[in-house]
């Protein structure tokens, strides 16, 4: 499983946030600040776009690429609370949707995922090599695919990770201490992932 970037998904931008939260999206607005651009290329691996149904959606087509979307605004530091709902399709069951904190490069971050077999992880991606910190299961109402609320804590060497009808999970790392948060995607072989994400919650962990 390598950790390749999806070329297109890379654009920052600015978009207003409640004064509790850094960021709270409902992806209803398509200038709130995301990625919004299709593949139209064919070194394109992937594509992150507004839905017309109020989503956000995350599509890679290269296999074993993890696709990382930043948030539109950042915290000043890796210690974040994030939260998002997710309707994960992944055909076979191989591919994963979920959150991200402490993103420095596709090489280093910490992820929180769902699988379309109905796992749950966390995940470290140190160096460009990804191990499982823990994991879970979450209930699946469809075999391949994942209807879920996520909701991940960041705070010093503490990384929490919680799901609608799932377990909680939680490990302990000192590699990572900073970075970036946002949504992650990961297409694994013949697994036709798709990640659509509603409602996101990015604010600071003390």
């Amino acid at each position: 499983m390598q950790a390749t970037t999806l070329a297109i998904l890379l654009a920052l931008g600015a978009a207003p946030a409640a004064a509790a939260d850094l960021v709270r999206d409902d992806f209803s607005d398509p200038a709130s600040g995301w990625q919004d651009k299709a593949a139209t290329r064919s070194s394109d691996l992937g594509f992150a776009v507004y839905t017309d149904s109020g989503q956000y959606q995350m599509t890679p087509v290269a296999d074993g690429a993890f696709g990382f979307v930043p948030a539109p605004h950042q915290a000043a530091d890796g210690n974040v609370r994030i939260q998002a709902d997710l309707f994960l399709y992944a055909g076979l069951g191989a591919g994963a949707g979920g959150l991200a904190c402490r993103f420095k490069d596709h090489g280093n971050f910490y992820g929180f995922l769902a699988r379309g077999d109905a796992s749950l992880l966390i995940v470290k991606v140190k160096d460009g090599k990804p191990t499982p910190l823990a994991q879970g299961k979450v209930k699946s109402i469809m075999a391949g695919s994942v209807d879920t609320q996520l909701s991940v804590e960041c705070a010093g060497d503490r990384l929490r990770f919680t799901a609608r009808d799932g377990s909680r999970l939680e490990a302990r790392d000192t590699d990572l201490t900073a970075g970036q948060s946002g949504l992650l995607v990961l297409g694994e072989k013949m697994a036709g992932t798709s990640a659509a994400f509603d409602n996101f919650v990015l604010a600071t962990a003390p």
